[in-house]
């Protein structure tokens, strides 16, 4: 009797195989043959469910980032607090050592920017849309409900956000022992602290 095989299990491997590549060597380096090591299994099994590296990338960043987005929505039913689901929205996409794929999300986030394929280009675009419409969303909702000072813009706290989280991701990847998740949490918790009051 024949094997039957979980096609869609088996994307998902290939998938983590490709997030445990790309922490090892980086998206511009990455190979097929480095994802087949980590997946323990042939390029030939490889390119049955995927036409080139680019087509990898683009799944596994797609279920890597559903899987950041599902962890932050989860992660905020728990709270009625509108702040708080900003600061999660923000801790939960740096990168920690006992979630690979949060580590590959950020490593392809910054890597993916100037790749040639662009298609792999506005799957990364479309994703940092919908993050930006969700911290936004969150912004809005806090100055609603008096968390954050109306006397604040809501724009201009998107772009402080960004760029902390931006600036904590990266010194995680190039330095993490320095920027352990601890330390990253604790900035992001600091600037978070900061917003309950109007500016001078």
């Amino acid at each position: 009797m024949p094997k039957v095989v979980d096609h869609d299990k088996k994307r998902v491997e290939i998938a983590q195989a490709t997030w445990a590549a790309v922490q090892s060597v980086g998206v511009e380096n990455l190979t097929l043959r480095d994802i087949t090591v980590e997946a323990g299994f042939t390029t030939g099994v490889l390119t049955h469910y995927f036409r080139d590296k680019n087509s990898v990338l683009r799944f596994s960043f797609t279920i890597a980032c559903r899987k950041v987005f599902e962890r932050i929505l989860k992660t905020n039913k728990s709270t009625d607090s509108e702040l708080v689901c900003l600061r999660n929205a923000m801790t939960e996409v740096l990168p920690d050592p006992k979630q690979l794929e949060s580590i590959a999300f950020v490593s392809m986030c910054f890597g993916i920017r100037n790749s040639t394929d662009q298609l792999l280009v506005e799957e990364y675009k479309a994703n940092r849309n919908e993050y930006r419409d969700l911290l936004k969303q969150y912004i809005a909702n806090s100055i609603k409900t008096g968390e954050i000072p109306y006397t604040r813009k809501t724009e201009s706290i998107l772009d402080l956000i960004l760029a902390v989280v931006d600036g904590v991701c990266i010194e995680s990847l190039l330095n993490p022992e320095d920027y352990t998740k601890k330390r990253c949490t604790r900035i992001i918790d600091s600037m978070i602290e900061r917003l309950k009051f109007s500016p001078n």
